[in-house]
């Protein structure tokens, strides 16, 4: 009998050793791996495209809970708003904000360009330019009439100093401008909701502006503008005034000249002969060309307009006349 409790607890204690030896093989067992997701294969790259794409600037659908409208104080005259766009100001002083901005919209060729936005009560209204988004240009505002709503200018550059002027009352409809006497530097000469040239400043309640007058040559001059009574902008200025101190234009042949000073009528008439030197001073952009001679006397040529070769003097071509004709373009 002491044999068999023996042989037992034997068996019992081999048994017992089994299950301690099999839970310490599992403990050992390393932990599976965890699956792997698939590896994503890159998608193929997207066909490059050329179309031109619009540069735009903020465009907002609603009216900004931060923006507060300006008050500008710029009567009679006009501050650029080029570094604060987007611009939210009480343009018609009715007691809502309006938000101003610019945008490069596509044009009819796909090529952008600049539109100016404005956006009240959560309605845009838009006028697209034909300044391209690439090209020099600047955004005025200002009360330039002294009626208490301000206007808007925009200018910028065609190509090649090819300025066009745009003026918009506070709602974005245009102010015409009066038809423009100098020559044009397009095909076709611009309608009047544009002006040939360039925004040069504000001076009082008149816009200056500079352009490009094409007559014995091309020179840059300078003309202030304002709107009138009957809502137009026009010259108040009679001449393009020049401000070229070196620009002598040497004769070749004899002509017929005038006295005159700047603005002033033709009178006597005179010769200018062969070598001498006349430095021009001033246009009306459609016939007259003021003059300082070398030293320092004042006249004037009468000039008429001609297709084929710009100016003509006494029916002759103008560049007969001169040395040399310094035109641009």
């Amino acid at each position: 009998m002491n044999d068999r409790i023996h042989i037992h607890t034997i068996l019992s204690g081999l048994l017992l050793a089994g299950i301690l030896l099999m839970g310490c093989a599992q403990a050992k067992k390393p932990a599976a791996e965890p699956s792997r997701a698939p590896e994503a294969t890159a998608a193929p790259a997207a066909e490059e495209t050329y179309a031109p794409v619009a540069v735009e600037t903020a465009a907002p659908t609603h009216m900004p809970e931060e923006a507060e409208a300006a008050e500008p104080q710029w009567v009679g005259t006009c501050h650029s708003l080029l570094d604060e766009l987007p611009y939210a100001v009480d343009l018609d002083l009715d007691g809502r904000t309006e938000l101003i901005d610019l945008r490069a919209i596509p044009g009819a060729d796909e090529y952008p360009r600049w539109a100016i936005v404005l956006t009240k009560d959560g309605e845009e209204r838009l006028f697209q330019t034909e300044i391209p988004y690439d090209m020099p240009h600047d955004l005025w505002l200002g009360d330039l009439n002294e009626d208490g709503a301000y206007e808007l200018f925009f200018h910028g550059d065609m190509a090649s100093y090819d300025y066009l002027i745009y003026a918009f009352r506070a709602d974005l409809t245009p102010i015409r401008f009066e038809p423009d006497d100098r020559y044009a530097r397009w095909d076709e000469t611009p309608d009047d909701t544009v002006l040939a040239g360039c925004i040069d400043g504000f001076e009082d309640d008149h816009m200056v502006v500079e352009g490009i007058v094409d007559m014995l040559g091309t020179h840059f001059g300078v003309r202030n503008y304002a709107i009138g009574d009957d809502g137009i902008i026009g010259p108040v200025s009679t001449v393009w005034q020049f401000n070229e101190e070196d620009r002598y234009l040497t004769v070749t042949r004899e002509l017929t000249a005038y006295r005159a000073s700047v603005r002033k009528e033709p009178g006597e008439a005179f010769s200018l002969l062969p070598g001498d030197r006349i430095l021009p001073l001033a246009s009306d952009g459609c016939g007259r060309m003021w003059f300082e001679t070398a030293d320092g006397k004042g006249g004037v040529l009468l000039l008429t307009r001609d297709e084929e070769t710009m100016w003509r003097i006494d029916g002759v071509p103008e560049a007969a006349y001169f040395e040399l004709l310094p035109y641009a373009g």
